[in-house]
């Protein structure tokens, strides 16, 4: 008797204290800043074409769809996931710490294919 009533306390206990996964569909940490990075960096070869803003903002659809497309997610979940993080301020800063880490990084590792047509300072 002692024995089952245990099991069942055990068992209450080992479901009661497990965290419900609030972070279903929601893309990690890590899958946050790649994405984010890599729409970065559209926005920034979108930004570099002659054509005007309004133009450019007609383009980026297409290029946050192609990035979706290319990391194997949809814009719902990007969308879910941004919520999620903005919802979780810590969590955020600390993505958007790496995403601002890795861009630098990449600059100073592959600078600007343009900078070259920059006046000297």
């Amino acid at each position: 008797m002692n024995r089952i009533f245990l099991s069942i306390l055990i068992g209450f206990l080992l479901t009661g204290c497990q965290q419900k996964d609030s972070r279903k569909g929601i893309l990690t940490e890590p899958e946050m800043v790649n994405v984010l990075i890599q729409l970065y960096v559209a926005e920034e070869k979108i930004a570099l074409l002659p054509i005007s803003y309004d133009s450019l903002n007609r383009l980026m659809p297409y290029f946050r769809e192609h990035i979706f497309t290319q990391v194997g997610i949809q814009d719902s979940v990007f969308r879910k996931s941004m919520e999620y993080y903005m919802a979780h301020p810590k969590r955020l800063e600390y993505i958007y710490t790496a995403v601002v880490d890795s861009l630098s990084l990449q600059e100073q590792v592959v600078p600007n294919e343009y900078s070259q047509y920059a006046p000297p300072k």
